[in-house]
């Protein structure tokens, strides 16, 4: 499997299949309670986000730093209320025009056809690159 997507909303909606009903943008694949965990964060970003409004949030502050190219779905490992997949893309800072080329494990814990739980392990060391730096990357996500 290497199918490759557009957005990260469609490549989570393929990865999660039947698991769960349509949906018609990112945010409303999660619970109103969900827990989004970047385990391997770098200092000055974010390791847990709780909260449907603090992940939209979240998405609004990192959405200008970089430009995303195709994201492709490697894997996807369904269990009954939980799916776990890989998948890489390729972007770039978009002040800097560094690469940002990440792959990505994920789990994804269901409730009631909904993501309750998103477990995000990645690479920081390709996000700090790409955005100039440890120092260049806090001073980004600070504004």
């Amino acid at each position: 499997m290497t199918d490759k997507y557009e957005t990260l909303f469609e490549l989570i909606r393929a990865a999660l299949g039947d698991k769960i009903p349509e949906a018609s943008d990112f945010l409303d694949l999660f619970t109103e309670d969900a827990v989004l965990d970047y385990p391997f964060a770098p200092e000055a970003t974010p390791k847990q986000l709780v909260g449907k409004a603090n992940i939209a949030a979240h998405a609004i502050r990192l959405g200008p730093l970089l430009e995303f190219g195709d994201f492709t779905l490697e894997a996807v490992y369904s269990l009954t209320d939980t799916v776990i997949f890989e998948a890489t893309c390729q972007g770039r800072g978009s002040e800097t025009g560094l690469p940002y080329d990440q792959k990505y494990i994920c789990v994804l814990h269901l409730r009631d056809g909904k993501i309750a739980r998103y477990q995000d392990y990645w690479n920081p060391l390709v996000l700090i690159s790409a955005l100039g730096g440890q120092k260049a990357m806090a001073k980004a996500y600070a504004h």
